[in-house]
């Protein structure tokens, strides 16, 4: 297992290495062309929307295409294109051309974001989401810090040279996975380990909690270039604190969903502190060091949740829609944000009233999704003989599903009952075909709700 997840937090960290960079050559490229206010524009709201595009057709595409070649290939011909594209973003001297190019090639890295998000679910099973994907971002971090100490002024990452740099990471992805292929299911196929507590019938309230969450996390931290330029802010330093965030979060996360939905809300507190503390230069980096530090947290349960999501309803599509409420929901703040700016008063009026309603969301999806069950009594015991009755369970099938019940998987239930995995399957089918049920999370929910 430690293998799966090095591999695959190598991998999300080189690619989004590959493509932060190819975003930041594109960005600084604006600032040759426009003013802080409409880099600021084009930029980190256009750019983030258009990564959104992105990950909205590779949704589509996993939804609709049912034959998909390897992830051999899909990666390669997503590497071909996000580099194409950079090249011709970097070359490209008219200004009518830097930009509509430069939002084709967030198209392409929004695309390539979600591919490896959904990568993550057929490789290491749910209670390593979070460290995979906190460590592979925290990986892409540092590496942007250094590429930084190498390049302070940004000369290397605006010229035709850094091309060398992107060309050898897409040759090192492609090399890393084709030499692993052995650690990834077939195409398509969801690793059915470590059934989710997550009930399919609350997306809806995750998807509006989670909206308003990069909402209110954009409106908060979102700093304007000439801000970032007048107080002398190093992004690249300020992304060490988000690599710490990102890998205690993805610890926590893996060990207890609940305490990383506590932290997403404890992070949300400190958007107040940016626009109170804007002339003051100590109080401006505390902050920007906070929000980076606490952002991890909201990064990484913003995007496990949805693998959780995506493996309770076999839905794969699913995967990478954390990641477009990011790409959606902080642009939209930033907005607010930049036109709010300079009436404080305001500013600080219209990210109290998005705290207030995440409040309430929040203490829905909370209620709804960790509040305990209560202790089986003697009448849980009669349903547990009613519902075998009912549904004619054969003496292994009842063994079966006693393990799914306390959310084991085939491998656990093979070993718990020495028999071999290939019989765990097909009892388990038996049993779906039994109580017409699609998957183990709506037979958990058919048994719960039995009366």
């Amino acid at each position: 297992m430690k293998k799966k997840v090095a591999f695959i937090s190598i991998l999300i960290g080189l690619l989004f290495f590959l493509n932060s960079s190819q975003y930041l050559s594109w960005f600084y490229n604006l600032t040759n062309f426009y003013d802080s206010y409409h880099v600021d524009f084009y930029g980190q709201f256009l750019g983030k929307i258009f990564q959104g595009i992105g990950i909205v057709i590779f949704c589509a595409y996993l939804r609709f295409y049912k034959n998909r070649p390897s992830q051999l290939v899909e990666l390669a011909s997503l590497i071909a294109l996000n580099f194409m594209l950079t090249v011709f973003s970097i070359l490209s001297s008219p200004l009518h051309f830097c930009l509509p190019i430069g939002l084709l090639m967030n198209i392409a890295i929004g695309i390539l974001y979600a591919w490896y998000v959904t990568l993550t679910i057929e490789i290491v099973p749910r209670d390593y989401y979070g460290i995979s994907f906190g460590a592979g971002i925290g990986i892409s971090c540092v590496f942007s810090y250094l590429l930084y100490k190498f390049d302070t002024t940004y000369v290397f990452m605006t010229s035709k040279y850094c091309l060398f740099l992107y060309a050898f990471i897409s040759i090192i992805s492609i090399i890393l996975l084709l030499t692993n292929q052995k650690t990834i299911t077939k195409t398509g196929e969801i690793i059915p380990e470590g059934i989710t507590d997550i009930a399919s019938n609350y997306t809806k309230i995750v998807v509006l909690t989670l909206l308003t969450v990069s909402i209110i996390n954009g409106l908060g931290y979102f700093v304007p270039s000439e801000d970032i330029t007048a107080f002398h802010m190093n992004v690249e330093v300020m992304r060490l604190f988000y690599t710490i965030g990102l890998v205690i979060a993805g610890f926590i996360n893996d060990r207890s969903r609940k305490i990383g939905l506590v932290l997403c809300l404890i992070a949300l507190t400190f958007t107040f502190s940016m626009p109170l503390l804007r002339d003051n230069q100590t109080g401006i980096f505390l902050t920007w060091m906070f929000s980076y530090l606490l952002g991890g947290f909201i990064s990484v349960y913003r995007a496990i949740i949805f693998l959780d999501i995506a493996v309770a309803t076999d839905n794969l599509y699913l995967a990478p829609i954390g990641l477009l409420l990011g790409r959606v929901g902080e642009p939209i703040g930033m907005l607010m944000r930049f036109h709010l700016a300079q009436d404080n008063a305001l500013l600080i009026l219209v990210i109290s009233i998005f705290y207030a309603i995440t409040l309430i969301l929040f203490a829905l999806l909370f209620s709804k999704l960790y509040v305990g069950v209560p202790a089986q009594t003697n009448e849980a015991v009669d349903i547990h003989g009613l519902f075998i009755d009912k549904y004619s369970l054969s003496s292994r099938e009842i063994q079966i599903l006693d393990e799914i019940l306390e959310m084991k998987s085939n491998k656990e239930i093979a070993a718990d009952l020495f028999i071999t995995e290939s019989t765990v399957k097909f009892h388990v089918k038996n049993l779906m075909k039994k109580t017409n049920c699609k998957n183990r999370n709506e037979l958990i929910s058919l048994y719960n709700n039995f009366q």
